[in-house]
């Protein structure tokens, strides 16, 4: 298992991606003064965005269609990871871009992308 978001798996076999990338903002604001450096005061907790892509060839026509329809319902889902790493997460984002067409119009290949936004970090 690469990755598990509420009940769909990304699986090497089934819904592999190649790459996730993770983005981490703290909270700043950062108060102007004259003749001295910037002062920066802390607000809020952080902000971790979480994008995952991938190639699909040769699979499903429908194999992304549960994740779609998670994406959807616009809940909350829990993200959990190999390493045990549990996330609460939504889904803010999905890409597709189809391609490589038979007669029959089913596609060959489906490039994805998708953002997720952490919405409670479950391992603290």
């Amino acid at each position: 298992m690469l990755a598990l978001i509420g009940d769909f798996k990304f699986d090497i076999n089934t819904t592999n991606f190649e790459k996730l990338k993770r983005s981490i903002s703290f909270g700043f604001v950062k108060h102007t003064r004259v003749g001295n450096f910037d002062s920066y005061q802390a607000i809020g907790e952080y902000e971790e965005k979480i994008d995952i892509e991938g190639t699909l060839i040769a699979k499903s026509q429908k194999q992304l269609r549960d994740f779609e329809l998670l994406g959807r319902k616009k809940e909350p889902v829990t993200l959990v990871l190999p390493d045990g790493t549990a996330k609460t997460i939504i889904i803010m984002d999905l890409e597709e871009d189809k391609s490589s067409f038979l007669r029959s119009g089913e596609f060959l290949k489906q490039v994805y992308k998708t953002s997720l936004q952490v919405v409670e970090d479950n391992n603290q």
